[in-house]
């Protein structure tokens, strides 16, 4: 199973996983970064490969097959995060690539930008060799040529998410910890799951302004309009520096869960869950990061 798979749907022991050598993971990504070159110039003459198509698919999925990623999944064994990335069109998918670096681009949130980044990888090289797939079944030319551009918009996620990765200096030291899991990042329940299932759309509607009363609403609205004064308490304690884009460092690190705990204990007396936190958050999280307006 690739690296990649174990990153992201493997369920295989932490401790089976702290055994990879860190030598064999760099080599594993130093494979992956030779073949985009090639891959580059194969894309670009796809579309006149019509006639040779078994041969175009023949030398794609050469290089799609790295020891990265195990590519060929069933879809009943995706996760959610793996589906919703997938349902979004190329161009949200590359300004949610860039915007990581604003969200999450600092040294308190290192592991979670790293692991992001990959994460958007992972779900081009799957939409890429489901793509190839369909290549030696297509008859049509038409259907071929829309094909390869549908191939080359995924391979345009795929360059400017290794881009970003190239600006971590640390990658490497990042991307291992992260597969033999020296460093854990907090992954959802089930009960977590049902959560954010029901709590989605509410909070969607929430952020559309289509909504304007309730605890969640009034929390939600405390939470905005707090993010200001907890910035200037954080910057006189020396914690956090005054640059354009501090508000999305702020909203994504751990002393924002403290403020949306703190708010909700201010507006409802009852104790909250701290899955409804964890569930809060990330919600919030993915509308102030990516959806809301600049």
């Amino acid at each position: 199973m690739g690296i990649l798979n174990h990153l992201f749907r493997s369920t295989e022991d932490i401790t089976k996983r702290a055994e990879w050598d860190n030598k064999t993971i760099q080599k594993s990504w130093a494979s992956y970064i030779g073949t985009i070159e090639q891959k580059d110039a194969l894309i670009r003459r796809l579309s006149n490969m019509f006639g040779e198509k078994r041969k175009a698919y023949t030398q794609l999925k050469a290089l799609l097959d790295t020891e990265l990623a195990t590519l060929q999944i069933e879809k009943k064994e995706e996760n959610d995060l793996i589906s919703n990335l997938k349902s979004l069109e190329h161009s949200t998918r590359i300004k949610r690539v860039v915007k990581l670096e604003t969200c999450l681009g600092y040294a308190e949130t290192k592991f979670e930008y790293t692991l992001e980044l990959l994460q958007h990888l992972y779900v081009v090289l799957l939409m890429e060799a489901s793509l190839l797939e369909k290549i030696p079944k297509t008859s049509d030319l038409r259907k071929f040529r829309k094909l390869v551009a549908q191939i080359q918009l995924e391979y345009d996620v795929e360059v400017e998410v290794i881009a970003q990765i190239g600006k971590i200096r640390t990658f490497n030291q990042l991307f291992a910890a992260l597969v033999k899991g020296e460093h854990s990042i907090h992954t959802m329940d089930v009960t977590e799951k049902k959560l954010l299932k029901k709590m989605q759309q509410g909070m969607s509607s929430i952020f559309r302004m289509e909504i304007d009363e309730g605890v969640t609403y009034e929390w939600a609205m405390e939470v905005f309009n707090s993010i200001e004064d907890k910035f200037r308490e954080m910057e006189a304690d020396g914690v956090i520096d005054n640059h354009p884009p501090a508000d999305f460092e702020l909203v994504n690190r751990p002393e924002f869960v403290q403020l949306v705990r703190d708010t909700i204990q201010r507006i409802k007396k009852k104790k909250v869950s701290e899955q409804m936190i964890t569930v809060f958050v990330h919600l919030f999280r993915e509308w102030y990061n990516h959806e809301r307006s600049s």
